[in-house]
């Protein structure tokens, strides 16, 4: 009995083994599930743009080249942009101011061989400060200044915003401008900036050849307020004006703009509307503010800032008030001022009065971007984050401290050439 069960229970191994032997081989024959094979993992560039050249940074793709989220390639691409016209501006600003405040300072205290345009508008802003201290409190100053008209490509702000922002739909990015200015075939109605003299039916703001009723940056040969002037008036001059800008009705010929007391033809830029369509119009007022992220806009108030021209400004400087020995300074001083403030006031108006904030925004969202570069990283999963961020440092760290700096010293050298000119009139 116990030799037939031993047997037994042999011949029901051994069945088993067949069995599960034949079922091995009948699944390899019809094919088994075999594992997926190992995922790929991304490869981080080791390319970096050329930050000097914007077609470049603006073809660049972050999010492909560094293994970045939308979002994140985005705010990269826009902090990359912004400080390269940091960069623009401040050599703008540099050159330009330099020239403008080392003339300030030459002039009223033979100052030369000034390095940089901060230190130039620094040396101005004593020059113009010592000079005003030898003119006793009752001497008065003002300036009077023809307001120049400023354009830029009225494209710019649209092209700008569609480049640094791709989660906004193109009819979303449209940045239409408030005013507008070009060549006017019809009648214009607004201001006129002619290219030559000529006679103005309304406001003339620049200088007149011939009878003036308005204020004069010059010397007021007529009345003053209603009293006989050979000489500075701070009031309505009624007469001519020599030497300076004006701001008034001119009886003969504008140089200059006219602000148009009716439509009327203008040979020169219409800033304003037009009976018919403007030509080669331009912008030449604020852009409405673009659907797009508060990066890509810093950005693209920087370009906007960069590509304005603006003519150059007429401007006089009128003193009262000088007796005796005050006269030399203040004769001196309103020939500095006069020579020199077109060249500075000129690059204020270009940069505007939200210039300076402008050029803050910019800056935080350098610095912002260069702070998140852990989180970029991260955005495109936690298998490149470290390399990617490393790849984010080599290319973009150095740059964007740079230009973080530069954004601190472009502010100081706006608020120093505003400083020059309110030093002149305080």
């Amino acid at each position: 009995m116990g030799e037939r069960r031993g047997k037994s229970e042999l011949s029901v191994r051994r069945g088993g083994i067949v069995a599960a032997t034949s079922l091995f081989v009948l699944m390899a024959a019809c094919g088994s599930p075999k594992p997926p094979p190992p995922r790929a993992v991304a490869t981080i560039s080791s390319r970096c743009p050329d930050l000097a050249k914007a077609d470049e940074v603006a073809a660049f793709d972050f999010a492909t080249e560094y293994q970045l989220s939308r979002d994140a390639a985005d705010k990269l691409k826009a902090a990359a942009l912004a400080a390269m016209e940091i960069g623009l501006l401040a050599d703008k600003l540099d050159a330009e101011l330099g020239i403008a405040c080392s003339q300030i300072a030459k002039d009223l205290a033979n100052k030369g061989d000034l390095r940089s345009g901060n230190e130039a508008c620094g040396a101005a802003i004593k020059a113009v400060h010592d000079a005003r201290a030898k003119l006793s409190p009752k001497v008065t100053a003002s300036l009077v200044v023809r307001v120049p008209v400023c354009s830029v490509d009225a494209s710019l702000m649209t092209k700008c915003a569609s480049i640094c922002d791709s989660s906004v739909p193109a009819g979303r990015v449209k940045a239409d401008c408030e005013q507008k200015a070009g060549r006017c075939d019809g009648n214009c109605d607004g201001i006129c900036e002619a290219k030559t003299a000529t006679k103005c039916e309304g406001t003339c703001s620049g200088t007149c050849e011939g009878s003036l009723k308005g204020t004069c940056g010059g010397r007021c040969r007529g009345t003053c307020d209603g009293k006989p002037s050979s000489g500075s008036c701070s009031g309505v001059c009624v007469g001519a004006c020599d030497k300076g800008a004006i701001s008034g009705e001119c009886k003969g010929t504008c140089s200059g703009s006219c602000k148009l007391k009716a439509p009327g033809i203008c040979d020169g830029l219409c800033a304003g509307t037009c009976s018919v369509e403007l030509a080669d119009a331009k912008c030449a007022g604020e852009f409405k503010t673009p659907d797009v992220s508060t990066d890509c806009r810093a950005r693209c108030e920087l370009q906007v800032i960069n590509q304005t021209e603006c003519s150059t400004p007429q401007v006089g400087m009128v003193i009262t008030g000088a007796g005796g020995r005050e006269r030399d300074t203040a004769e001196a001083m309103k020939t500095a001022v006069d020579k020199s403030f077109p060249a500075l006031l000129k690059i204020l108006f270009e940069v505007g009065d939200k210039g300076g904030k402008r050029v803050l925004n910019a800056q935080a969202v350098i610095e912002g971007a260069r702070k998140g570069f852990p989180d970029m990283a991260l955005s495109g999963g936690k298998a490149t984050a470290p390399a990617s961020e490393a790849q984010l440092a080599k290319c973009f760290e150095e740059a964007f401290k740079k230009a973080e700096a530069m954004a601190s010293t472009v502010k100081t050298g706006l608020d120093q050439a505003q400083g020059v000119k309110d030093e002149a009139t305080k």
